[in-house]
C-alpha cells in the first residue's frame, strides 16, 4: 500500500480544510510527520492529536504544509478511492478462477485487502500481509479482521491454497492476537480435502484461541471470535483447475447432523456465545430446516457470509405478517425470482402472507445456466437467467404487476464517492448492472413489466413495490436513491439465498 499521498477530491465548504486553503487536486502527503497510505490511515492518522499538522502538495508540484485544530476529527477533505489489493493465492476453489470468459472485467479481481476485510466483513486469507501490515492492523485497531483459514495444517493448506509459502496461517493469526486484535475466521469445505481429521484440527486450534474464556493463554489478548463453515461452491467453468469433489445433497445433510450437535456444545462451552458457524447453504443443500434463532448470535456474526440470513428473513417474516402493514399487500399480484435453495423457503413464506392478506406472490426458482446448475444461490444469477426465467413464468400463468429480482444479484456503481476502485475500471454504473452487465432498465425494457429489488424483507419487498407504483418513470435513476440499498453490492460469490 506504499504510495505518494491520497488526492483530495473535494473540500467541504466552510470546513477547516477550506479555510487552510487546501483544495481539490491537492495530494494529500503526511500527517504529523508519517506518510498517509489511504483513507482508513488518514482517519487514524487525523485521531491523534486534538492539532494536526499536515504536508500537501499542488499540481504544479509545489508543496505547502498547514496545520488545523481539529480536535481528532476530520477536516472536511473527501479523498481518492483507494485501489483494491489482490490476492496472491492459487486456491483451488477459488470462485473467481471458474468463471466464465465474456463478464466484466471487475468479475475475475480477486480481492485481498484487509481494509475490506475490516470495514465490510470481506475475508483475507492474509496472503498479501507482511509483518509490516500486520503490524498496521495491530497499531490502527482494525479489529475485528475476518480471515480465510480453510485449515490450519500447514501441508493441507499448501495444497488447498496453491501458496507454499502460505501454510503456516496460524503464525499471522498468532502474531493478530498477540497484539489484541479479534478474528472471525472461515473454512470452505471441500470434501476430502479439508474435511475429516484437517477439519477437526482446524477446529480444535481455532477453539484454543477463542474470545471470551475466562483463563488460558489467550486471556487479556485478542481472541477467534467465531468459525464459520462454508460448502465447497463450484461451478460448471473448471477447465484445467484442480479436481475438487462437489458437496451432494447427502453430505451436506450428514454434515448438519453432525456438526449442528457440536456447534450447540460448543456455544455452551462459550458462555452461551456461539461460536462454531454452519452457513444456511449446509441447510438448504441436505434439505434440512434451519435451527431457530438461539443457533445464531446476538450480533448475527458472519451474516454477509450466508450464516443465518435464512433464519433472520423467517424471523422478520413471522412477526411481518401479522403485521398492519402487510395488509397493504393485498391484491398485488407479484413475480419473485430468486435462486433454486431459497425458492422452496421463499414459496412457503408467501403462501403464509397470501392467506393472511390476500396478495398474489409467487416464487420462481432459476435455474444457473451461466454458472451451472449446482450454483443455487439467488446473489449469483445473471440477468439473462433471470430474463428466461420471467418470460417462462409468464408464458405459462400469466402477466404480473411487477418482477422481483434478488437485491443480492445487483451491483449499482463503482464512481468517485466509492472509497475503494479497482485500477482502470472506475466507470459509474448507477442505475444497477447484474454479473453479465444487462442493466435493471435494459431488463424491464425486455419485460414491459416493472422490475424492482427484492429488499432484505417482506417488508422493504412492499416498499419496492409502492415506491415503482408511485414513479413508473424511475428508469435510469440511482437504485440506491429510489430503493433500500440493503444487499445491493454483496462481495461477489457471497452465499445469499
Amino acid at each position: 500500500m506504499a504510495q505518494k499521498g491520497v488526492l483530495v477530491i473535494s473540500v467541504e465548504p466552510g470546513s477547516l480544510a477550506e479555510g487552510a486553503g487546501i483544495l481539490a487536486g491537492d495530494t494529500l502527503l503526511e500527517i504529523n510527520g508519517e506518510k498517509v497510505l489511504d483513507q482508513l490511515n488518514y482517519q487514524f492518522l487525523m485521531s491523534q492529536r486534538d492539532e494536526t499538522d499536515l504536508r500537501l502538495e499542488r499540481p504544479d508540484k509545489s508543496i505547502y504544509e498547514v496545520s488545523a485544530n481539529n480536535g481528532g476529527d476530520g477536516i472536511g477533505l473527501d479523498l481518492a478511492q483507494d485501489e483494491v489489493k489482490v490476492c496472491k493465492q492459487n486456491c483451488v476453489f477459488c470462485f473467481v478462477l471458474q468463471m466464465p470468459k465474456g463478464y466484466r472485467k471487475s468479475l475475475y479481481l480477486k480481492d485481498e485487502d484487509i481494509r475490506l476485510s475490516f470495514l465490510y466483513g470481506h475475508f483475507s486469507t492474509l496472503s498479501s500481509s507482511d509483518d509490516g501490515e500486520l503490524d498496521r492492523i495491530v497499531r490502527e485497531r482494525l479489529s475485528p479482521i475476518h480471515v480465510s483459514v480453510h485449515c490450519t495444517d500447514p501441508e493441507v493448506r499448501v495444497k488447498v491454497v496453491g501458496n507454499p509459502r502460505e501454510g503456516d496461517i496460524l503464525k499471522k493469526i498468532d502474531r493478530l492476537l498477540e497484539g489484541g486484535i479479534d478474528v472471525h475466521t472461515q473454512a470452505v469445505i471441500a470434501p476430502d480435502l479439508n474435511d475429516g481429521w484437517v477439519w477437526e484440527k482446524t477446529l480444535q486450534e481455532l477453539w484454543e484461541r477463542r474470545a471470551y474464556q475466562s483463563d488460558g493463554p489467550w486471556k487479556g489478548k485478542g481472541g477467534v471470535l467465531s468459525l464459520s463453515c462454508v460448502p465447497v461452491g463450484l461451478t460448471a467453468h473448471r477447465e484445467g483447475l484442480p479436481d475438487v469433489q462437489d458437496v451432494s445433497d447427502a453430505y451436506a445433510k450428514a454434515w448438519v447432523e453432525r456438526w449442528t450437535r457440536e456447534a450447540r456444545h460448543y456455544a455452551e462451552a462459550n458462555e452461551g456465545e456461539p461460536w462454531l458457524l454452519l452457513a444456511d447453504e449446509w441447510f438448504t443443500r441436505g434439505k434440512v430446516e434451519v435451527p431457530g434463532r438461539a443457533f445464531y448470535s446476538q450480533s448475527w456474526a458472519q451474516l454477509e457470509n450466508g450464516v443465518g440470513l435464512v433464519r433472520k428473513f423467517l424471523e422478520h417474516s413471522r412477526r411481518f405478517i401479522h403485521s398492519e402493514k402487510a395488509r397493504r399487500f393485498k391484491g398485488r399480484k407479484a413475480l419473485l425470482l430468486t435462486g433454486s435453495s431459497f425458492a422452496p423457503i421463499l414459496n412457503r413464506v408467501l403462501a403464509q402472507l397470501n392467506r393472511e392478506v390476500g396478495s398474489h406472490l409467487r416464487a420462481v426458482a432459476v435455474m444457473n445456466n451461466d454458472f451451472g446448475q449446482s450454483v443455487t444461490v439467488a446473489g449469483l444469477l445473471t440477468g439473462r437467467d433471470l430474463k428466461y426465467a420471467a418470460h417462462a413464468d409468464r408464458d405459462s400463468k400469466g402477466p404480473v404487476e411487477a418482477v422481483v429480482v434478488p437485491s443480492s444479484a445487483i451491483r449499482t456503481h463503482t464512481g468517485p464517492t466509492d472509497q475503494y476502485t479497482l485500477h482502470g475500471l472506475n466507470i459509474a454504473r448507477p442505475e444497477g448492472t447484474f454479473l453479465d452487465d444487462m442493466t435493471v432498465d435494459e431488463l424491464m425494457a425486455d419485460l414491459q413489466t416493472p422490475v424492482v429489488p427484492s429488499g432484505a424483507n417482506l417488508s422493504q419487498l412492499l416498499d419496492h413495490l409502492e415506491a415503482a407504483e408511485r414513479a413508473a418513470g424511475f428508469s435510469g435513476r440511482d437504485l440506491q436513491k429510489v430503493f433500500h440499498a440493503t444487499g445491493l453490492n454483496l462481495p461477489q460469490g457471497a452465499y445469499n439465498p
